[in-house]
Protein backbone atom coordinates (compact mmCIF):
# COMPACT_ATOMS: atom_id res chain seq x y z
CA UNK A 1 0.00 0.00 0.00
CA UNK A 2 1.49 3.41 -0.81
CA UNK A 3 1.59 5.64 2.16
CA UNK A 4 2.21 9.68 1.66
CA UNK A 5 5.81 10.91 3.18
CA UNK A 6 5.37 13.10 6.08
CA UNK A 7 9.21 14.49 5.68
CA UNK A 8 9.78 18.16 5.42
CA UNK A 9 12.37 20.65 5.22
CA UNK A 10 11.84 24.63 5.48
CA UNK A 11 13.22 27.60 6.13
CA UNK A 12 13.56 30.67 8.64
CA UNK A 13 12.35 33.48 7.08
CA UNK A 14 14.96 36.80 6.76
CA UNK A 15 13.99 39.33 9.33
CA UNK A 16 15.36 43.13 9.56
CA UNK A 17 17.95 44.27 12.15
CA UNK A 18 14.91 46.86 12.39
CA UNK A 19 12.21 44.74 13.27
CA UNK A 20 13.50 41.60 15.16
CA UNK A 21 13.46 42.64 19.02
CA UNK A 22 10.07 44.58 18.28
CA UNK A 23 8.71 40.87 16.77
CA UNK A 24 10.51 38.80 19.59
CA UNK A 25 9.12 41.46 22.45
CA UNK A 26 5.62 41.20 21.06
CA UNK A 27 5.49 37.17 20.64
CA UNK A 28 6.91 36.79 23.95
CA UNK A 29 4.06 38.48 25.00
CA UNK A 30 1.26 36.60 23.53
CA UNK A 31 3.19 33.46 24.55
CA UNK A 32 3.38 34.42 28.21
CA UNK A 33 -0.28 36.00 28.00
CA UNK A 34 -2.27 32.77 26.00
CA UNK A 35 -0.09 30.24 28.41
CA UNK A 36 -1.85 31.72 31.59
CA UNK A 37 -5.35 31.54 29.58
CA UNK A 38 -5.81 29.76 26.49
CA UNK A 39 -2.43 27.67 26.54
CA UNK A 40 -3.30 25.39 23.46
CA UNK A 41 -3.33 28.80 21.69
CA UNK A 42 -0.17 29.65 23.30
CA UNK A 43 2.20 27.66 20.49
CA UNK A 44 1.67 29.75 17.90
CA UNK A 45 4.25 32.72 19.36
CA UNK A 46 5.97 29.56 20.45
CA UNK A 47 6.53 27.94 17.63
CA UNK A 48 6.99 31.53 15.75
CA UNK A 49 9.75 32.28 18.16
CA UNK A 50 11.36 29.10 17.67
CA UNK A 51 11.55 29.31 13.45
CA UNK A 52 11.74 33.02 13.05
CA UNK A 53 14.82 33.37 16.01
CA UNK A 54 16.49 30.15 16.44
CA UNK A 55 17.26 27.89 18.79
CA UNK A 56 19.28 30.19 21.27
CA UNK A 57 17.30 33.34 21.41
CA UNK A 58 14.70 30.55 22.05
CA UNK A 59 15.89 28.52 24.64
CA UNK A 60 16.98 32.38 26.15
CA UNK A 61 13.50 33.55 26.18
CA UNK A 62 12.20 30.71 27.66
CA UNK A 63 14.49 30.11 30.51
CA UNK A 64 13.95 34.24 31.16
CA UNK A 65 10.38 33.72 31.27
CA UNK A 66 10.04 30.76 33.33
CA UNK A 67 12.66 31.94 36.47
CA UNK A 68 10.89 35.69 36.22
CA UNK A 69 7.42 33.77 36.52
CA UNK A 70 8.61 31.74 38.88
CA UNK A 71 10.35 34.86 41.17
CA UNK A 72 6.76 36.13 41.29
CA UNK A 73 5.60 32.86 43.07
CA UNK A 74 3.65 32.28 39.48
CA UNK A 75 4.66 28.71 39.65
CA UNK A 76 1.79 27.20 37.60
CA UNK A 77 2.25 29.38 35.28
CA UNK A 78 5.60 29.10 35.12
CA UNK A 79 5.33 25.02 34.88
CA UNK A 80 2.51 25.51 31.82
CA UNK A 81 5.31 27.86 29.64
CA UNK A 82 8.25 25.81 30.34
CA UNK A 83 6.24 22.63 29.19
CA UNK A 84 5.24 24.41 26.12
CA UNK A 85 8.32 25.63 24.98
CA UNK A 86 9.73 22.25 26.21
CA UNK A 87 7.28 20.80 23.70
CA UNK A 88 7.61 23.06 20.91
CA UNK A 89 11.40 23.30 21.11
CA UNK A 90 12.32 19.60 21.32
CA UNK A 91 9.54 18.97 18.08
CA UNK A 92 11.66 21.37 16.43
CA UNK A 93 15.07 20.25 17.15
CA UNK A 94 13.52 17.01 15.58
CA UNK A 95 12.42 18.11 12.40
CA UNK A 96 15.92 20.17 12.35
CA UNK A 97 17.40 16.41 11.82
CA UNK A 98 15.11 15.47 9.12
CA UNK A 99 12.45 13.30 11.26
CA UNK A 100 9.08 12.98 10.17
CA UNK A 101 5.81 14.63 11.77
CA UNK A 102 5.07 11.82 14.03
CA UNK A 103 8.71 10.94 15.26
CA UNK A 104 9.09 14.37 15.89
CA UNK A 105 5.81 14.91 17.90
CA UNK A 106 6.31 11.43 19.45
CA UNK A 107 10.15 12.58 20.83
CA UNK A 108 8.75 15.92 21.71
CA UNK A 109 6.12 14.45 23.64
CA UNK A 110 8.49 11.65 25.44
CA UNK A 111 10.88 14.54 26.48
CA UNK A 112 8.46 17.23 27.70
CA UNK A 113 6.71 14.16 29.93
CA UNK A 114 10.19 12.53 31.09
CA UNK A 115 11.07 16.04 32.06
CA UNK A 116 8.03 17.01 33.80
CA UNK A 117 8.53 13.50 35.83
CA UNK A 118 12.02 14.15 36.85
CA UNK A 119 10.78 17.83 38.00
CA UNK A 120 7.98 16.40 39.91
CA UNK A 121 10.04 14.07 41.45
CA UNK A 122 12.89 16.27 42.55
CA UNK A 123 10.34 18.99 43.84
CA UNK A 124 8.33 16.35 45.66
CA UNK A 125 11.72 14.83 47.22
CA UNK A 126 12.30 18.45 48.12
CA UNK A 127 9.60 18.35 50.22
CA UNK A 128 9.54 14.84 51.85
CA UNK A 129 6.18 13.50 50.02
CA UNK A 130 5.93 10.97 47.06
CA UNK A 131 4.97 11.95 43.38
CA UNK A 132 1.05 10.26 43.99
CA UNK A 133 0.97 12.77 46.84
CA UNK A 134 2.23 15.91 45.68
CA UNK A 135 -0.23 15.15 42.84
CA UNK A 136 -2.93 14.52 44.71
CA UNK A 137 -2.60 17.71 46.63
CA UNK A 138 -2.51 19.96 43.60
CA UNK A 139 -5.12 18.38 42.03
CA UNK A 140 -7.35 18.07 44.69
CA UNK A 141 -8.89 21.71 44.70
CA UNK A 142 -9.29 21.45 40.92
CA UNK A 143 -11.68 18.14 41.50
CA UNK A 144 -13.51 19.88 43.85
CA UNK A 145 -14.14 22.62 42.08
CA UNK A 146 -15.53 20.16 38.63
CA UNK A 147 -17.62 18.47 41.44
CA UNK A 148 -19.69 21.20 42.00
CA UNK A 149 -20.92 20.93 38.52
CA UNK A 150 -24.22 18.63 37.68
CA UNK A 151 -22.21 16.97 34.56
CA UNK A 152 -19.45 16.05 37.20
CA UNK A 153 -20.84 15.46 40.15
CA UNK A 154 -21.23 11.88 40.43
CA UNK A 155 -18.46 10.76 37.93
CA UNK A 156 -15.16 12.74 38.42
CA UNK A 157 -13.04 11.42 41.68
CA UNK A 158 -9.54 12.60 42.10
CA UNK A 159 -8.60 8.74 41.95
CA UNK A 160 -9.88 8.38 38.28
CA UNK A 161 -8.47 11.73 37.56
CA UNK A 162 -5.26 10.87 38.24
CA UNK A 163 -5.67 7.25 36.92
CA UNK A 164 -6.14 9.14 33.80
CA UNK A 165 -3.60 12.11 33.98
CA UNK A 166 -1.16 10.49 31.17
CA UNK A 167 -3.06 10.23 29.09
CA UNK A 168 -5.02 13.58 29.30
CA UNK A 169 -1.63 15.08 29.56
CA UNK A 170 -0.64 13.12 25.63
CA UNK A 171 -3.59 14.41 23.96
CA UNK A 172 -3.52 17.78 25.52
CA UNK A 173 0.30 18.35 23.63
CA UNK A 174 -0.60 16.42 20.83
CA UNK A 175 -3.07 19.06 20.16
CA UNK A 176 -0.54 21.66 21.32
CA UNK A 177 1.52 20.24 18.56
CA UNK A 178 -1.39 20.21 16.11
CA UNK A 179 -1.76 24.18 16.43
CA UNK A 180 1.29 24.76 16.51
CA UNK A 181 1.32 23.90 12.69
CA UNK A 182 -0.63 26.32 11.59
CA UNK A 183 2.96 28.38 11.66
CA UNK A 184 5.14 27.58 8.69
CA UNK A 185 8.42 29.04 8.38
CA UNK A 186 8.66 28.08 4.70
CA UNK A 187 9.89 30.86 2.48
CA UNK A 188 6.88 30.84 -0.01
CA UNK A 189 4.49 30.75 3.12
CA UNK A 190 2.08 27.89 1.62
CA UNK A 191 -1.09 27.90 3.27
CA UNK A 192 -1.34 26.29 7.19
CA UNK A 193 -1.51 22.49 7.84
CA UNK A 194 -0.09 21.20 4.09
CA UNK A 195 2.10 19.14 5.64
CA UNK A 196 -0.46 17.96 8.23
CA UNK A 197 -2.70 16.41 4.69
CA UNK A 198 0.25 13.96 4.24
CA UNK A 199 -0.15 13.10 7.95
CA UNK A 200 -0.20 8.82 8.34
CA UNK A 201 0.75 6.65 11.51
CA UNK A 202 3.12 3.84 11.02
CA UNK A 203 1.47 0.65 10.24
CA UNK A 204 2.21 -1.14 14.04
CA UNK A 205 -0.16 1.51 15.48
CA UNK A 206 -3.61 -0.37 13.90
CA UNK A 207 -1.94 -3.30 16.69
CA UNK A 208 -1.63 -1.09 20.22
CA UNK A 209 -5.12 0.01 19.21
CA UNK A 210 -6.46 -3.59 19.18
CA UNK A 211 -4.73 -4.48 21.87
CA UNK A 212 -5.75 -1.54 24.24
CA UNK A 213 -9.12 -1.96 23.21
CA UNK A 214 -9.38 -5.53 24.21
CA UNK A 215 -7.57 -4.67 27.57
CA UNK A 216 -9.84 -1.75 28.51
CA UNK A 217 -12.99 -3.83 27.94
CA UNK A 218 -12.31 -7.36 27.57
CA UNK A 219 -10.66 -8.29 31.19
CA UNK A 220 -12.88 -6.48 33.54
CA UNK A 221 -11.74 -8.30 36.45
CA UNK A 222 -7.87 -6.82 36.18
CA UNK A 223 -8.79 -3.30 37.05
CA UNK A 224 -4.99 -2.56 36.79
CA UNK A 225 -4.72 -3.54 33.45
CA UNK A 226 -8.12 -1.98 32.28
CA UNK A 227 -6.62 1.29 33.78
CA UNK A 228 -3.78 1.21 31.76
CA UNK A 229 -5.55 -0.02 28.76
CA UNK A 230 -7.73 2.84 29.10
CA UNK A 231 -5.08 5.25 28.91
CA UNK A 232 -3.52 3.50 25.49
CA UNK A 233 -7.12 3.42 24.19
CA UNK A 234 -7.66 7.12 24.64
CA UNK A 235 -4.22 8.15 23.10
CA UNK A 236 -4.71 5.81 20.25
CA UNK A 237 -8.40 6.80 19.46
CA UNK A 238 -6.57 10.89 19.86
CA UNK A 239 -3.84 9.80 17.33
CA UNK A 240 -6.34 8.29 14.53
CA UNK A 241 -8.26 11.19 14.95
CA UNK A 242 -5.59 13.57 13.72
CA UNK A 243 -4.66 11.03 11.26
CA UNK A 244 -8.84 11.13 10.14
CA UNK A 245 -8.47 15.00 10.22
CA UNK A 246 -5.82 14.76 7.67
CA UNK A 247 -7.69 12.88 5.56
CA UNK A 248 -10.96 15.07 6.24
CA UNK A 249 -8.81 18.43 4.84
CA UNK A 250 -8.04 16.94 1.92
CA UNK A 251 -11.71 15.92 1.25
CA UNK A 252 -12.75 19.51 1.83
CA UNK A 253 -10.07 20.34 -0.42
CA UNK A 254 -11.59 18.48 -2.94
CA UNK A 255 -14.68 19.97 -2.84
CA UNK A 256 -12.76 23.31 -2.71
CA UNK A 257 -14.59 24.38 0.84
CA UNK A 258 -12.50 27.35 1.95
CA UNK A 259 -13.12 30.13 4.87
CA UNK A 260 -15.85 30.24 6.62
CA UNK A 261 -17.86 27.17 6.04
CA UNK A 262 -14.16 25.10 6.34
CA UNK A 263 -13.87 26.34 10.03
CA UNK A 264 -17.52 25.51 10.36
CA UNK A 265 -16.75 21.86 9.54
CA UNK A 266 -13.49 21.78 11.61
CA UNK A 267 -15.84 23.37 14.81
CA UNK A 268 -18.07 20.16 14.26
CA UNK A 269 -15.36 17.81 13.80
CA UNK A 270 -13.67 18.77 16.83
CA UNK A 271 -16.77 19.22 19.04
CA UNK A 272 -19.17 16.53 17.62
CA UNK A 273 -17.68 13.73 15.29
CA UNK A 274 -14.57 12.68 17.59
CA UNK A 275 -15.29 9.00 17.07
CA UNK A 276 -16.43 9.66 13.55
CA UNK A 277 -13.37 11.10 12.81
CA UNK A 278 -11.39 8.93 14.91
CA UNK A 279 -12.89 5.67 12.80
CA UNK A 280 -12.23 7.61 9.63
CA UNK A 281 -8.25 7.29 10.67
CA UNK A 282 -8.41 3.98 11.47
CA UNK A 283 -9.96 2.80 8.02
CA UNK A 284 -7.65 5.02 6.25
CA UNK A 285 -5.27 2.13 7.21
CA UNK A 286 -7.03 -0.22 5.05
CA UNK A 287 -8.42 1.87 2.66
CA UNK A 288 -5.93 4.90 2.44
CA UNK A 289 -8.83 7.40 1.37
CA UNK A 290 -6.41 10.07 0.34
CA UNK A 291 -5.20 7.89 -2.16
CA UNK A 292 -8.30 7.14 -3.83
CA UNK A 293 -8.82 10.80 -3.29
CA UNK A 294 -6.07 11.39 -5.23
CA UNK A 295 -6.95 8.69 -8.38
CA UNK A 296 -10.04 10.27 -8.68
CA UNK A 297 -9.23 13.35 -8.99
CA UNK A 298 -6.81 12.59 -11.83
CA UNK A 299 -8.70 10.78 -13.47
CA UNK A 300 -11.47 13.57 -13.90
CA UNK A 301 -9.34 15.52 -14.80
CA UNK A 302 -7.83 13.08 -17.94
Amino acid sequence: MQRLSTKNSFQSPTLTKGSTWQRLAVSTAFAVLLSSTFIFLAALPLRYQRLVFGRNIFIGVGLAITAALASFQQWSWAVVYFGLSLLIGSFREFEEKGAGLFTSSLMAIFTTLGAGYMALKLWAETQSSSVSQMLEGQLSPFVSQLTEMPQFKNSLTLESLIFYLPSGMIISMMLVIFVSLTISGERKRPQPLNRFKAFVLPDWMIWIFIGSLGATFALPQLPELSIIGGNVLSVTLAAYFFQGLAVFTCFLDSLKIYGFWRMLAYFLVFFQLFIFVSGLGILDYWFDFREQLKNKLTSTHI
